[in-house]
């Protein structure tokens, strides 16, 4: 199996911040690890603003869904490295 911080979507998401769905936490502080100081703005503004939609969600399917990716975008946003 690839690994997934190696293959083209990885790349392609860090190059444009294309925020991808992880999977596991290592995969979000693996992809995390790689961004500049900008790219760590706007994953830290994205995060917000999935953490405010999760708790404002009234279907508990979708609410924990977003809940989940927003706790993962936290751990990407703390696994960054300043330059």
């Amino acid at each position: 199996m690839k690994q997934w911080h190696k293959s083209a979507a990885y790349k392609e998401a860090l190059k444009t911040l294309l925020i991808p769905i992880f999977l596991s936490t290592e995969q979000a502080m693996e992809w995390g690890s790689h961004l500049n100081a900008k790219q760590h703005t706007t994953l830290t503004q994205t995060q917000g603003a999935l953490s405010n939609a999760a708790r404002s969600e009234c279907n508990t399917e979708r609410k924990l869904h977003l809940a989940m990716q927003s706790q993962l975008m936290r751990e990407a946003a703390q696994a960054f490295v300043p330059a």
